[in-house]
């Protein structure tokens, strides 16, 4: 019992420190490499952040799937957010644009849509 406890508690953090690099990975992608194509620079730190938490938050709960949707989220959120963007102009004349909106809500979207179904496949199995 002591050795199956030890091996999932070495496979959870095994996923976790997986998710940890592909979400350190896609940070630094989205916050340094395509710079020039969103311009900001605190706003990638803060849903890196985010995704941090939910990090943390999952692997003490234990859970397998909000981890890698949380990791994998973070930079396909970001292409997704670049490809539907939109430029426009405020009332006061300034520039806007939509791609942080857009990133901000589908990798939000993602994190809870996996801890959704990880509840609700948690509850259908003790059933």
């Amino acid at each position: 019992m002591l050795r199956r406890t030890a091996k999932m508690a070495r496979k959870n953090a095994a996923l976790h420190l997986a998710s940890l690099c592909v979400l350190c990975a896609g940070y630094l992608l989205c916050r340094y490499v395509f710079f020039e194509v969103h311009g900001m620079k605190q706003w990638p730190a803060c849903l890196f952040l985010l995704g941090l938490v939910v990090l943390g938050v999952s692997f003490f709960t234990k859970k397998k799937w909000t981890p890698l949707v949380t990791a994998f989220s973070y930079p396909i959120a970001f292409a997704i957010g670049a490809l539907f963007q939109t430029d426009g102009a405020d009332p006061g004349g300034g520039r806007t644009n939509s791609l942080w909106v857009i990133w901000t809500v589908v990798f939000i979207c993602a994190i809870v849509l996996s801890a959704i179904g990880e509840t609700v496949k948690k509850k259908r199995d003790i059933k």
